[in-house]
């Protein structure tokens, strides 16, 4: 039987989610206890990436197993032998042609600014920057909403489609926080951080608004901002 697993975790003591051998990877983790737990090797596959350091609260993947298991406990089994950075948020039965990469639709990622300096209880899961132009930002995010070939806001991965379509990008501001939000089929290595430390660039004044267009249109990496620090990201949602 084939089922479809959602995750939420606190990626800073990660290497980042893909299964590593120099280093923990957030997938070794819940291998073991898959492995703890069932008493055989258990392969998960993710809808895909997440760099070291960048958090989770939705993120998917599916694995097989020929033990008849309710989801809730799979959800309850797993959760006593992982982490509390990670957790089981929920398991369902899914079709044998399911596949947590191949059948997403699209993924939606926020980044996080804090308003005023991080405390030590915040700081896992913000970045501060002051003195930004929040409405200059909020004017150069149009530019990067629709298909685009995004290869200038990425770590270029040789054979890898890097024209991608970013539905949109919505801005929300709280009491205590800027959050900027992607919606788009897919993402590159990076490319959301790369977005938003272009954006901050802009923010700041280093960088005129155009600055988007021009990375576009010409693919140099080397114009993008410095990439933005990866506590501030949130994987939020696959959608299938």
């Amino acid at each position: 039987m084939r089922y479809l697993a959602i995750v939420g975790y606190d990626g800073l003591n990660y290497n980042g989610f893909q299964r590593q051998t120099n280093g923990v990877g957030i997938q070794n983790i819940i291998e073991k206890a898959f492995r703890l737990m069932t008493q055989t090797e258990i392969q998960i596959h993710s809808a895909g990436r997440t760099d070291k350091g960048v958090h989770a609260l939705g993120q998917a993947f599916h694995f097989d197993s020929h033990l008849d298991i309710e989801p809730e406990t799979w959800v309850r089994a797993l959760n006593d032998r992982l982490p509390l950075d990670i957790r089981i948020l929920k398991v369902k039965h899914v079709s044998q042609d399911f596949h947590a990469r191949h059948s997403a639709k699209s993924k939606v990622y926020k980044y996080v600014i804090a308003k005023n300096p991080s405390t030590p209880f915040t700081q896992r899961y913000e970045v501060y920057i002051k003195n930004l132009d929040i409405e200059s930002m909020k004017m150069a995010i149009k530019d990067l909403e629709g298909t685009h070939d995004f290869k200038g806001f990425c770590q270029h991965v040789k054979g890898k489609p890097t024209i991608k379509t970013i539905h949109d990008i919505t801005f929300r501001e709280t009491k205590k926080h800027y959050t900027f939000t992607f919606h788009g089929n897919s993402f590159l290595k990076y490319m959301v951080r790369s977005m938003m430390g272009t954006l901050i660039e802009i923010g700041l004044h280093r960088f005129d608004v155009s600055i988007i267009q021009e990375i576009l249109e010409t693919q140099n990496r080397r114009l993008a901002g410095k990439t933005a620090e990866a506590r501030g990201l949130f994987l939020v949602k696959i959608n299938y």
